[in-house]
């Protein structure tokens, strides 16, 4: 069957990888039929691309991709980046070393032009979030003040950790400057974090960047996510889904419920609601 009037942008955790953080057969199958068939597969992730092929199988990502919840747009082909937005240098640079004078128990990553690196020492990192944010190493704030800043995550390693962070945005006024996400986690005990954006970026915002590249072009946009930082990718796509397991005001604004990500959602969404359309 040919595709080459369709584009699919799909999440990654929850939607792409089942619980068991993998791409089931049926998935890796269709996407293969998929792009064959003159389809274009592409991300639409918070993950930054090293970590993002780090834990992929070998997928044929073949159009250009959202990453970092909407501050980039990558491709993987080319292995760069075809548009980015980075972080107001002044409020996240006050953020951060707000945290680091202040030291609070939170581990600071900081996603940059070069890749994930932890402000706070990795020795003191938990263990597992730092497994999953391969790969990332330390760097000092004097040597991380020279790359462009994409987001900062912060997590809790005590309950409560977070809270002087969100007065210190809102007495500075920073936090009209940032946008700022909650999250949690279940790979940690306390599983509390904190993603920190430029202002008014989310998945949705490099949409409009897409449609005006070549490759893209009179394609229908299919997109599928499962939770809140998909909303406003896919209010912004032609054709939004998600995932059964998605949450309910995911679902909501969804054009077509597919299975779970335990079930084979991508393969559904390519052998059925393709076609159908």
């Amino acid at each position: 069957m040919r595709y080459d009037q369709a584009a699919i942008l799909t999440d990654l955790d929850g939607t792409l990888f089942n619980s068991g953080g993998d791409v089931c057969t049926q998935d890796r199958a269709a996407i293969r039929e998929f792009t064959d068939g003159g389809g274009l597969f592409a991300l639409a992730t918070g993950r930054e691309p090293g970590n993002a092929l780090r834990c992929l199988p070998p997928l044929p990502i073949n159009a250009p991709s959202i990453v970092l919840n909407g501050a980039a747009v990558y491709d993987f082909v080319q292995r760069t980046y075809l548009h980015t937005t980075l972080m107001d240098r002044t409020a996240a640079a006050g953020l951060l070393g707000f945290c680091l004078q202040s030291a609070l128990p939170l581990d600071l990553q900081v996603y940059t032009t070069e890749g994930i690196f932890y402000a706070s020492p990795t020795e003191t990192a938990d263990p597992d979030f730092l497994r999953i944010h391969q790969p990332a190493s330390y760097l000092p704030p004097e040597a991380l003040a020279r790359l462009g800043w994409f987001k900062l995550v912060f997590l809790e390693r005590e309950a409560g950790a977070l809270r002087p962070v969100r007065d210190y945005l809102h007495r500075t006024g920073y936090d009209r400057r940032i946008s700022v996400v909650e999250g949690t986690t279940d790979v940690v005990q306390v599983g509390k974090y904190q993603e920190y954006l430029p202002q008014d970026v989310n998945k949705g915002t490099p949409i409009p960047v897409l449609r005006r590249l070549p490759v893209y072009a009179g394609r229908t946009l299919f997109a599928a996510g499962d939770y809140w930082n998909d909303m406003e990718l896919l209010r912004a796509i032609d054709v939004p889904c998600a995932p059964d397991n998605a949450i309910d005001a995911i679902k909501a604004v969804c054009a077509h419920i597919l299975p779970s990500h335990n079930d084979g959602a991508i393969a559904h969404l390519i052998r059925s609601v393709i076609p159908a359309l």
